[in-house]
């Protein structure tokens, strides 16, 4: 039998300071993770010690991870990386963290991505007109963007500007994002500001529909689509009219998901990322990649998909359902889904050690 691999966590709350040597306080544990990999025994286990791993996860909430944390993270991994597998070394963080810098990475990769553009804030503070100016222009070519900051999440420091936006709405959202941008920068010093493409649904349905895959060491371990007729949306936005829809595309996503995975899988391997929760939109029936998130541990994690009525439709009619759509039960079995994952990891390091 292959020996069992210890894997040690690393992150804001654990494997740091005085919590370098404890087993608990991991961040972003998602319901039934910790069960997961207590079923996983057999092969995985937690180790205390950092020089004792096998592999090493770097759990991190990026948008509250400040530069001091990364430094502390990096300091710890600094004479270790070569030697021990990293799940998504610190390293890489920007990469994922700033959406500018996904998409400069993707658009080199040639994998599609919404078009953006970047506002410097010492430009804007020079010339703010022209800021303004360029800002028309980006609106006159794409119609629909958001105005963001580049590295936040759950719509926070995002504005939607329109072809029929006034001038004083666009300029009172570059305002507000110059404020949010100086008061993150002083702990995220990567805070920018951001222009994007909105990606519209070109099948004239009036749902926007998004798609997620999860990825781990090159292997997609589940995927789902959601759905919402507003244009920015949360997985519990989702209703019983929306139902439909939601049996539809992940019925659809079950049949499609070999002729798009490569793609997936690329567009989080050139990150630099070997685990994330990858967001696109299909457009012409290929990805458009959005971000990636290193931690999945919202709504769909926690509680399932849409709210508390959708959730029962799932639950109720699971036995007609789950040979339909049966990407949504796996994920929903989340004791089994995390064992699986902690397996994977398992697997993977033992594939390939080299010693």
């Amino acid at each position: 039998m292959k020996n069992k691999t210890k894997i040690y966590f690393i992150g804001r709350k654990q494997g740091i300071g005085t919590r370098r040597y404890r087993l608990s306080h991991l961040e972003n544990r998602r319901r039934f993770e910790s069960i997961g990999l207590q079923d996983a025994r057999e092969s995985i286990v937690q180790t205390r010690w950092l020089k004792s791993a096998n592999v090493i996860w770097v759990r991190v909430r990026p948008e509250h991870t400040t530069d001091k944390q990364r430094h502390v993270i990096d300091r710890r991994l600094k004479h270790i990386r070569d030697q021990t597998p990293i799940i998504n070394d610190i390293s890489v963080f920007d990469n994922y963290d700033c959406k500018d810098i996904s998409f400069k990475i993707w658009e080199e990769h040639s994998i599609s991505c919404p078009a953006f553009m970047n506002i410097d804030l010492d430009e804007v503070h020079k010339n703010f007109e022209k800021v303004v100016l360029d800002i028309s222009k980006f609106v006159d070519d794409h119609k629909i963007i958001f105005l963001r900051t580049n590295n936040e999440t759950a719509s926070l420091g995002m504005h939607t500007i329109t072809a029929d936006s006034k001038k004083e709405d666009m300029v009172e959202a570059l305002n507000s994002l110059i404020v949010r941008c100086h008061e993150q920068k002083r702990l995220r010093s990567s805070t920018r500001i951001l222009a994007t493409q909105f990606i519209d649904s070109i099948d004239q349905s009036e749902y926007q529909d998004l798609y997620r895959f999860h990825v781990l060491f090159g292997k997609v371990l589940s995927f789902y689509a959601v759905t919402s007729k507003k244009n920015v949306f949360h997985n519990i936005d989702m209703d019983d009219e929306d139902i439909d829809r939601f049996i539809y595309l992940n019925e659809r996503l079950c049949t499609m998901m070999e002729s798009i995975k490569k793609e997936v899988l690329n567009a989080v391997r050139v990150l630099g990322c070997n685990l994330g929760a990858i967001e696109f939109f299909l457009v012409r029936g290929r990805p458009i990649f959005i971000e990636l998130n290193p931690m999945w541990g919202g709504h769909a994690s926690i509680n399932g998909f849409g709210n508390d009525k959708m959730q029962s439709h799932l639950n109720e009619n699971r036995k007609n359902l789950e040979r339909r759509i049966p990407n949504i039960y796996n994920f929903m079995d989340r004791r089994s889904y995390y064992k699986k994952l902690y397996e994977v990891i398992h697997d993977h390091v033992n594939n390939n050690n080299h010693s």
